[in-house]
């Protein structure tokens, strides 16, 4: 999380390129611009809204040569149709949508009531100044739809979700998740030490005989566990602990706002 320093010199930084900067109603040819930042190289399927900023200000080699400004697309936002079924959407909004529904009934209601957030890019030139939290709280000032929802793959290393003011949702620990949390601290080792993998190995190194074999243990346990059954199961720790870091570190974060209390539904 972000220190209220940082929080406020972000929004001022932001707040201070108003300017230079437009908020339009785009198309899909503004993500295209973009995508190859984004690390899912797909296009949403369903795409049914999409805001973009541009930028209005010339360049400094636009102005160098004397260039007229040209609008470049800096950040987008796609909204989408929402899957059929979450279970953390169920939790959160105590089975609104659940199975109860019949599925044509589902899919009309949802359809109707809610939208995802499918996408945010920021051009790498313009990342650290607050558009993403800029461009979610413009979605959520002029909603579509009853619910705003949006889930995360990096939603706990960078929250902007929750920042723009919607509420993150996440996932209980699974038993075999916990016993492997629980292995670690008691030797001395930090799930957040997952973000090092070579330094996390080199302090499991250092851990005493009987300490080492019996980590080693149990992180081979977790890791069969996570991987099912028919599954061949690689016996290098290594590769325990990039599995260990991808699913505990990288756990996708949901998150839901509801709109209800904005006029422009």
């Amino acid at each position: 999380m972000m220190s209220p320093i940082q929080d406020r010199f972000l929004t001022q930084a932001a707040n201070k390129l108003d300017d230079d900067l437009e908020l339009v109603d785009g198309s899909l040819a503004d993500y295209n611009a973009l995508k190859e930042h984004h690390y899912r190289a797909d296009r949403p399927a369903t795409a049914t809204r999409v805001l973009a900023l541009r930028s209005t200000s010339r360049s400094v080699s636009q102005r160098f040569l004397g260039k007229p400004t040209c609008k470049q697309t800096v950040a987008v936002l796609i909204e989408s149709l929402p899957s059929l079924s979450c279970t953390l959407r169920n939790w959160a909004l105590h089975d609104r949508y659940g199975n109860w529904l019949a599925p044509q009934q589902r899919a009309t209601l949802l359809n109707r009531e809610v939208r995802v957030i499918s996408r945010v890019v920021v051009h790498p030139c313009w990342r650290g100044v607050g558009l993403a939290v800029w461009l979610v709280k413009a979605a959520l000032n002029k909603p579509t739809t009853l619910y705003t929802e949006a889930l995360a793959a990096m939603g706990k290393v960078n929250p902007f979700f929750e920042r723009s003011g919607m509420t993150a949702y996440h996932r209980p620990p699974h038993a075999f998740d916990s016993r492997l949390t629980d292995a670690m601290e008691s030797v001395g080792l930090n799930p957040n030490n997952l973000a090092c993998l070579d330094q996390i190995l080199t302090k499991i190194n250092s851990l005493t005989g009987i300490q080492r074999d019996w980590f080693h243990k149990e992180l081979y346990r977790w890791y069969r566990q996570n991987g099912g059954r028919g599954v061949v199961h690689s016996t290098n720790p290594m590769t325990h602990l990039r599995t260990a870091r991808q699913r505990l570190m990288l756990e996708p974060v949901y998150y839901l706002h509801n709109n209800s209390a904005t006029k422009s539904i």
